[in-house]
């Protein structure tokens, strides 16, 4: 059952008297007990999608059209006061830095108990469910671990407090915005499969943004290739892995290296910058950097098309990319 729907959102920010698309008509869904895993490069667009989701955009960046679902419930429509009322409890998140999340001056205890207080749950039934929600992820004398201010936790172990956080009320919805990235590889493990049991247990429809795809990888059932804005590509993570549709999506699998390929050169890279989102290009936005661009790709914006297993924004197939539809080359 799909519990997170995204239509057509198109988020736009506020710069020098003009209006930024940073995000372009993206589509997209998570079903219930699923991990979708949203990708590209920094500036993509992957955390204003989110921050679309919360309605916790920055000032001077706004929604101007579509609509984001849950459970069938229109968030873009609703009041700021009612939609204040679905963050925590419908919606949550992750966030990439525990430090940063958590407030230095608080205990963890104080901080998660008021998210709950917020929501009108207070006195002994407040505590209880803040110790319940520390011990669900895995921390050790969860009475202790409340009275801890941050500092005095190890970054695993402030992760896991941003965690029992976000999902102290039961949300539906769980956005993770690059939550291992601080993290060692060790902890970050351990992480992403607290995440997966979590997810498990509770039926969780989650959003995973991050640049890894090594993390996607090993966590999400299928992935969303974000560019300029856009999604350019989504697939099952295993066909997209196998056989990327989009040239985007070919160039990031291509850049990482292998551990048991000891012939390979250099990683292939991407020539260019991503595009100005004050001077988009008339056309496709990955064409200026395109090795298999056509003349097409100049002067008109693909939609999405089914093709390979895969919904990619592409006017040229996979089969006409030649020899080096496994790598990219910067273009001429």
């Amino acid at each position: 059952m799909t519990v997170l729907r995204i239509e057509d959102l198109h988020t736009v920010v506020r710069s020098r008297g003009r209006d930024l698309p940073v995000v372009r008509g993206v589509s997209l869904d998570v079903d219930a007990g699923e991990i979708v895993g949203l990708v590209g490069e920094s500036g993509s667009g992957k955390s204003f999608t989110a921050l679309s989701v919360l309605g916790l955009l920055p000032e001077g960046a706004r929604v101007t059209s579509g609509r984001i679902l849950v459970d069938g419930e229109d968030l873009v429509a609703l009041r700021e006061r009612d939609r204040r009322t679905r963050r925590g409890s419908t919606v949550a998140m992750i966030y990439q830095d525990p430090m940063t999340a958590l407030n230095p001056l608080m205990t963890v205890g104080a901080q998660i108990a008021e998210g709950l207080r917020a929501h009108g749950i207070r006195g002994p039934e407040a505590k209880r469910r803040t110790l319940a929600a520390i011990e669900e992820v895995g921390l050790p004398k969860p009475d202790r671990i409340a009275r801890s201010y941050p500092h005095r936790l190890s970054g695993g172990q402030r992760q896991r407090v941003v965690i029992a956080s976000a999902l102290a009320l039961r949300p539906r919805v769980l956005i993770a915005d690059e939550p291992t990235t601080a993290l060692d590889v060790t902890i970050q493990q351990q992480i992403l499969a607290l995440v997966d049991e979590l997810r498990t247990e509770h039926d969780l429809a989650v959003l995973w943004i991050t640049h890894d795809l090594g993390v996607v990888a090993r966590i999400a059932a299928r992935v969303a290739v974000m560019y300029a804005g856009r999604v350019a590509e989504q697939a099952g993570t295993r066909e997209l892995f196998a056989a990327p549709q989009h040239p985007y999506s070919a160039a990031l699998l291509a850049s990482i290296p292998s551990p048991t390929d000891t012939e390979r050169g250099p990683l292939p890279q991407i020539g260019g910058a991503p595009p100005d989102l004050a001077a988009l290009p008339a056309g496709c936005p990955f064409e200026p950097r395109c090795a298999y661009r056509e003349d097409r790709c100049a002067t008109g914006e693909p939609e999405p098309v089914h093709r390979g297993g895969s919904d990619t924004a592409c006017f040229v197939p996979r089969e006409r990319w030649g020899v080096r539809g496994d790598a990219m080359e910067e273009p001429a």
